[in-house]
Parts: structure tokens; C-alpha cells; sequence
């Protein structure tokens, strides 16, 4: 990430115009395809956060009522421009034109639907308008097969002279193989000029941004043209191409780990969302999906089809096939196979959770051991307690859930079950199917359905 005081002065001026109006019907969904996550981020995020990354000062993304809902997910700094309908890409940009901030002198605008643009093509498709001294440059790419995009025609000097839709385009400008890949680079003041003079297509009624290409040309300035990877460039248009691009972007991601110290056995199944950071020396085993705000701590091995959510993984942790959420682990626990830990726990070092168990909202003091098969709901339990197969907190009364205080050193019985609210007190034990509906009394033993004590005392 480059910070905003190392951005470069030439990027200071510069605003991205990011388009997301569009409902994208080819990908058969009730929701438009900009609003589509792909590894825990929505696709237009993806663009914005290539444009921030590039040094890109300031940006406006284009709505339409269809995508309304992705203003709630967008940077604060970011502003919002609303098309109406859906009148084409060069009325999208009329619309952000307006919202505009004082001292932009280039704007780069992009599509909502290229997760994959990296910083590089940004930057590449400034420096081709650069190169020109022009008003406008464009980036495009070799298409194995071009149906659907437009076709740009170049001069002898590789510049642009003008981009013709599939639908307006002969069968010899549809031979062409050099595509338009909706990445612009334009000087602001030009645009201000040229932008009401377009006008709609004949075949579509739309207004298209593309037309610039061929006024630029007129002009006697052609258009730079940047020819990128079409990995990069290319856009989503239906699943496979969604698909495609969730497998770019998860190689990138491994990439970096593996090239950063972590171990990932098998990258093309291990999951990981951009938001996870991740130590050197842990290791990632395949099926493995990490997912939030979660953080994996040194020598840490997560276990194949494991799911760590919005969690922090201490160091020299094992998670083995099981789901951690929302929750805390200190180093050295061990979890698993196929536990449940659920939001709101900490898991203190070296505490061992059995196969089976599932926590929730539990606080499990250091050393401590879980038996598999025991649900442990709304509970504290002591350093060194160990908590005999099949241990239950019954936490929920029907109308409201209720704590459990399982002391220090404490020993449950296989089965034991605990009506909350109540407590154990440290060093106390129960016997195998003991129902404790009443507090215990430290260093006592209590068996029986109610449990009864059996201590000398009494």
C-alpha cells in the first residue's frame, strides 16, 4: 500500500470513477452483479481498493436504484453518483462528473465488474495517456474470443482510433481480436467538453463513452492505448467468469502468504479472504477456509476443512476440522476434530477441546480440558478443570439464558448436566449423569439425579 504522503505528485490530481450501475443479467442472479462478494468482498470493492493501492487520490462510484446497497459498503471518503437509468457508460460518467471535487485534472475511470485490475494497469493506462500527451487513453487486451466486447482499431503508431460495439460493428471490425477493456485515462477539462456531445446509439439508444476514442481521433490526438493481460482486464460477465475470477483472486492472495513465511499445503483449495493475516511458519492444510478479521498466530496448524471467522488463532494452536467464530485462543489450544467453537469465546493457553464439543459465550481458563461431545453455553471455566464427556449446560430456561461458574481444578463426571444459573466451586467433583440444579461447594463430590452431596460433612 503506498501511504498518501509517498503518493507520486502526477496521482494527486487523479479521481477514479468507478461504474456500478449496471445489473449485469447475464449472471441470472435477483442480485446485480456488483453486489456479488468474492472472498468476503464485494466485486466493486475489489476495483476501489486497486485504484487506493495505485495512489489514487480521491473516488466517486456510480449507483443505480438496483445498487444502491453498495453505498453502505463504501469507504466514507468515497463519493456516490446516482444514474437514474440506465442510459450507458457515458451517461454514467455525466453523473460523476457532477459530484466531482475541486483540483481533479485526470480522471481514471473503471468498471465495478474487474476484481482482477491490479495497481500496475491503473497506473499503466495513465502513463500511455502520458506517453501521447493526449487527452484520453484506453486499455484493452487480446481476447481468445472477442464476442460481446468492443472492438478497438488502432493506427500504425499503436494508438487508438476508435472502439465499435459488437452491435454497431461490421463482420470485418468483428474479426478484430484487440478488445476494449472499460479502463480509461482522461484529462478532466477535455471531458468536461466532449461528454455533452455525445450522443445515443442508433442500435441501443445508449450513450457510450467509447464514441471518445473516435472524437479524440478526429481531433487529431488519438488515444493511448495500454494493452494489458486479459487475466487483469478482463470483466465478470456471467458464473464462470465469476468463478474464474474468485480463483485469480485466491491465488493472489496464497501467493503472497506462501511468498511471506506460511506453509499452504494445497493453494488451490485453501481459502483465505483478503482481511486474514497470517504468521510465518503456520501451516494451512488443505479445504481450509479463513474468512473476517481473523489472525493466525506462528507454527499454527490449521486442519483441512477447518473454518476460522472473525477470530484470533494464538501461536502454536491446532485446529483440527473444526469451526471457530468471533472467538479468542490464546496459544497452544488444541481443537478438535469437528468442535464448534461459537462467537463470543475466549480460550485460554493450553486448553484441549475435544472432538464433538461445541462452546458459546465461554471463558475457559488456562490448561483447562473439554471432553468431546459437551456443550458448553454462557460459562467461565477455572485453569485446570476437566469436563468429562458429554458435559452440558442447560443455559436456556425459554426465556432467557442464564451463566454457569465451573470453578478451578474442578472434575465433571461423564454426562454431567448443569441447570444455570449455578456454580461449581473450585475442586469440586460430580458423578457420571449427575444433574446439578444447585450450587456446589468447593472440594465437595456430588452424584444423583438431583446431585447430592457425598461429603464427610454432611
Amino acid at each position: 500500500m503506498t501511504p498518501a504522503q509517498d503518493r507520486p505528485a502526477r496521482l494527486a490530481g487523479v479521481t477514479v470513477v468507478v461504474l456500478a450501475a449496471g445489473a449485469g443479467s447475464r449472471m441470472h442472479s435477483a442480485q446485480p452483479k456488483v453486489l456479488h462478494p468474492l472472498l468476503g468482498r464485494t466485486m466493486a470493492l475489489w476495483t476501489l481498493d486497486a485504484a487506493r493501492l495505485a495512489g489514487v487520490a480521491s473516488s466517486v462510484v456510480v449507483l443505480s436504484p438496483a445498487t444502491e446497497a453498495l453505498r453502505a459498503e463504501l469507504p466514507a471518503e468515497t463519493l456516490v453518483a446516482v444514474q437514474a437509468e440506465p442510459r450507458g457508460t457515458g451517461d454514467a460518467v455525466r453523473n460523476a462528473l457532477a459530484v466531482l471535487p475541486r483540483g481533479v485534472t485526470e480522471l481514471v475511470i473503471a468498471c465495478g465488474d474487474t476484481p482482477l485490475l491490479t495497481p500496475a494497469d491503473i497506473l499503466g493506462v495513465i502513463e500511455a495517456r502520458a506517453a501521447t500527451n493526449g487527452p484520453l487513453a484506453l486499455a484493452a487486451f487480446v481476447a481468445n474470443d472477442p464476442t460481446g466486447y468492443g472492438r478497438v482499431a488502432c493506427n500504425d503508431e499503436g494508438q487508438a482510433l476508435s472502439v465499435v460495439e459488437e452491435r454497431d460493428a461490421t463482420e470485418e471490425e468483428r474479426e478484430l481480436d484487440l478488445v476494449n477493456a472499460g479502463l480509461y485515462a482522461v484529462d478532466r477539462a477535455w471531458l468536461d467538453q466532449q461528454i455533452t456531445a455525445l450522443a445515443p446509439s442508433a442500435a441501443s439508444g445508449e450513450i457510450y463513452l467509447t464514441d471518445l476514442v473516435a472524437a479524440a481521433a478526429r481531433a487529431g490526438t488519438p488515444a493511448g492505448l495500454y494493452v494489458g493481460d486479459a487475466s487483469e482486464l478482463e470483466g465478470v460477465n456471467d458464473r464462470r467468469q465469476f468463478a474464474d475470477a474468485a480463483a485469480g483472486l485466491r491465488e493472489r492472495i496464497n501467493d503472497a502468504h506462501m511468498a511471506a513465511g506460511v506453509l499452504i499445503l494445497d493453494p488451490t483449495t485453501a481459502w483465505i479472504e483478503p482481511s486474514v493475516t497470517i504468521a510465518p511458519d503456520a501451516v494451512i492444510e488443505p479445504g481450509v477456509a479463513l474468512s473476517g478479521t481473523t489472525t493466525i498466530g506462528a507454527r499454527s496448524r490449521i486442519g483441512s476443512h477447518s473454518s476460522i471467522v472473525d477470530s484470533l488463532i494464538g501461536a502454536d494452536c491446532v485446529i483440527t476440522a473444526s469451526t471457530v467464530e468471533g472467538s479468542t485462543l490464546h496459544d497452544a489450544v488444541d481443537v478438535g476434530p469437528y468442535a464448534h467453537v461459537r462467537p463470543g469465546c475466549e480460550i485460554e493457553s493450553k486448553v484441549h477441546i475435544g472432538n464433538f464439543a461445541e462452546l458459546k459465550s465461554a471463558r475457559v481458563r488456562a490448561g483447562a480440558k473439554v471432553g468431546h461431545h459437551s456443550y458448553l453455553g454462557d460459562v467461565e471455566i477455572g485453569a485446570g478443570a476437566n469436563i468429562g464427556a458429554g458435559t452440558i449446560t442447560a443455559n436456556y430456561d425459554g426465556k432467557e439464558k442464564h451463566a454457569t461458574v465451573i470453578g478451578e481444578g474442578v472434575f465433571t463426571g461423564v454426562g454431567t448436566l448443569l441447570v444455570a444459573p449455578v456454580v461449581m466451586g473450585a475442586g469440586s467433583k460430580s458423578g457420571a449423569g449427575a444433574v446439578i440444579t444447585t450450587d456446589v461447594k468447593p472440594g465437595d463430590l456430588v452424584v444423583g439425579v438431583p446431585a447430592r452431596s457425598l461429603s464427610k460433612a454432611e
